[in-house]
């Protein structure tokens, strides 16, 4: 038989054709097993399977470690989901949820709406189009409770850049929703930036939220600025909760209302956070002459490009013009090192003490020089013996607010704050109109009270006078020498601090903590790692519930601290100082403690190539150690020898 040519050219075409076009439809296949296979190697399920839950939120899987396969990844949702009603997505040809009564199916192309239970581990078997199993993976429902959240959706859809420079802003919109799922409020905000110092360094971070309009949420008044406080400092979560509320009992102005919040950038779970007022001039806060404003006024958007200055202990913008009054208000933050130096405006005393200005930020030099004159008439005026300004000739309660240094004080004191007298520590002044006097306050940055520290940071039994570090602020201690400021210390801790301890340590800490118990079971499996207890000699092992251990041991440091400084302010017991020098006699580390008491823990020393060992007694070859009585005051000093030699 003969076959025409053209027709064998066209078989031949046809051949060609089907061999071409054959590989062309299994190959979508094929690939898609590729990326499924890859992704579920690298264990990023997040791309192979979507979940969607109630209002059609998408959320990610989330796995803190990817290289290993064996390892948990963890669904979070809110309070309200539904979940009856979760929504799930695959490239896979089919996936199997096998853990629950009975097996889960999905497969490609198809929304599917499914129940699942929280807490149980599911494994996921992907299949491929043949029916061949390529891979499993463990996946577990988490979901909040009885908390609100907060949706955050930056501009360019990540938070890479911000969370690598605090000084970068993005612009963003926010969603509130209420713990049922109901819509609070929602618009563009003005940005969200990063904030925090040591805090800053860690995976979890806080942030400070710029809205376009005042919103009051949760009851705790109208503001533009609000804080999303991260706490990886304290790994309990109530540290600054409990303080911000000891504050607000104790009627202090400008303290921080603050309630806790889950928290979603990008659609993806960032973890349980404390929502904050700032700490700011402004209506419902700090309710004192906003300078800062009032220079902008007067100056407009030149103050963002004004030129600098420095003077001999201070620092900030050049102005064109002053407001009449530059008495106030003044918000003055004690700062330190690199963080002073990083702020506009400021000033340091001739002790060294370094203060920031916070308000005004953008501070002229007469600004700068009224302020600072008058922080160093305080300062010389405490340091004083009799409590006279030597220059002025003006006693320093004529110009200190006495009430409220003490309340800040009894603040510090009582939590016992790593970094009272360091950072963080506010200070205000209105116009003279409505006061002539510095006032202390508001509060801020617990999360290194409550003995969260090692060493003599932990003592129960002793007063510390806001001197736990060697060169920063003496200023209480001096106020501590004059008789009328005790007398107010004791009178404002009867009246508004002792009874409220007990309340603290017995109803308050279980009260947050009964609040966040099933959000911190979401925080802990995605954030664990990263809270931070300063003490390294605390032996509490990792567990999804170790923050209730961490709370256990606030709640006991709180009744312990209480029955001493009961003792001391409501009973009278007589108090030895001891002071702390280094070896060429300098240094402001005080401690006071109770006549014949021993002192729990001493300060640990430390110098390159130099063993430390020990403190010893001035004009004495004896050495002060926690079995020391003290029935005097004393100073000591460190002793030194050459360390050994490494081996």
């Amino acid at each position: 038989m003969i076959i025409d040519n053209r027709k064998l050219k066209k078989i031949r075409w046809l051949f060609v054709f089907l061999t071409a076009l054959l590989p062309l439809l299994f190959l979508p296949k094929l690939f898609t097993d590729m990326k499924i296979y890859n992704l579920l190697r690298e264990n990023k399920i997040d791309t192979s399977v979507t979940f969607t839950y109630t209002g059609d939120r998408q959320v990610k899987c989330y796995n803190a470690n990817p290289g290993n396969p064996e390892s948990m990844s963890y669904v979070f949702l809110p309070s309200y989901a539904d979940m009856a009603q979760i929504g799930v997505e695959t490239i896979a040809e089919r996936v199997d949820f096998i853990g629950g009564p009975e097996t889960i199916s999905v497969k490609s192309g198809e929304y599917a709406a499914c129940s699942f239970e929280t807490g149980l581990p599911y494994r996921m078997h992907f299949y491929n189009a043949s029916g061949t199993e390529i891979g499993t993976r463990d996946v577990t429902f988490l979901k909040s409770g009885g908390l609100p959240v907060m949706y955050v959706n930056t501009r360019t859809g990540s938070m890479e850049r911000l969370d690598a420079d605090k000084t970068y802003k993005e612009k963003a919109s926010i969603e509130f929703l209420d713990s049922e799922g109901e819509l609070v409020f929602t618009d563009d905000i003005r940005s969200i930036s990063a904030r925090g110092n040591q805090t800053f360094t860690f995976e979890k971070k806080s942030y400070q939220l710029n809205l376009s309009v005042p919103v009051d949420f949760m009851n705790m008044g109208m503001s533009d600025t609000w804080i999303l406080l991260c706490n990886v400092y304290d790994p309990a979560y109530i540290r600054n909760k409990l303080t911000y509320e000891m504050a607000l009992q104790a009627d202090m102005p400008g303290s921080a209302k603050s309630e806790y919040i889950d928290v979603y950038f990008n659609d993806v779970y960032a973890g349980m956070y404390q929502l904050c007022e700032k700490v700011e001039i402004g209506e419902n806060r700090l309710e004192i002459a906003d300078l800062e404003a009032q220079n902008r006024a007067l100056n407009g958007e030149v103050l963002d490009y004004a030129d600098t200055f420095v003077t001999g202990n201070g620092k900030g913008v050049e102005l064109a013009r002053n407001p009449q009054d530059i008495t106030g208000g003044y918000l003055i933050e004690h700062d330190y090192g690199m963080k002073f130096s990083e702020v506009l405006s400021g000033f340091t005393t001739s002790t060294g003490e370094e203060f920031a200005l916070k308000n005004p930020n953008h501070a002229s030099e007469a600004e700068v020089t009224y302020i600072s004159n008058r922080m160093q008439e305080i300062e010389d005026a405490i340091r004083a013996e009799d409590g006279y300004n030597p220059v002025t000739g003006i006693y320093y309660t004529e110009y200190i607010d006495l009430e409220s240094w003490a309340d800040k004080y009894l603040i510090e004191e009582i939590t016992r704050n790593n970094g009272g007298g360091s950072t963080s520590s506010y200070f205000y002044k209105p116009q003279d109109s409505l006061s002539t006097k510095v006032y202390g306050g508001p509060v801020w940055d617990y999360d290194k009270g409550y003995g969260n520290a090692s060493g003599y940071n932990k003592n129960t039994r002793d007063l510390a006078f806001l001197t736990l570090h060697e060169y920063y602020t003496s200023w209480f201690y001096y106020l501590y020498q004059h008789e009328d400021f005790v007398e107010m210390v004791k009178k404002e801790y009867q009246e508004k601090f002792s009874d409220y301890l007990t309340i603290m340590a017995e109803e308050k800490a279980d009260e947050y903590l009964a609040q966040i118990e099933a959000s911190a079971i979401l925080d802990q499996a995605r954030f664990g790692h990263v809270y931070c207890a300063l003490d390294e000699n605390l032996e509490i092992p990792f567990s999804p519930d170790n923050y209730k251990m961490h709370a256990q041991a606030i709640k006991q440091f709180i009744l312990e601290r209480k029955a001493f400084l009961d003792e001391v302010w409501l009973e009278d017991a007589p108090i030895c100082m001891v002071h702390f020098k280094n070896a060429e006699g300098s240094g402001n580390r005080c401690v006071g403690v109770i006549t014949g008491e021993c002192i729990e823990n001493l300060p640990v020393e430390s110098k390159s190539n130099m063993q430390f060992l020990g403190w010893q007694i001035e004009d004495s070859e004896d050495f002060l150690t926690t079995q020391t009585p003290v029935t005097e005051e004393i100073t000591v000093y460190p002793v030194w020898e050459a360390a050994p030699p490494q081996e």
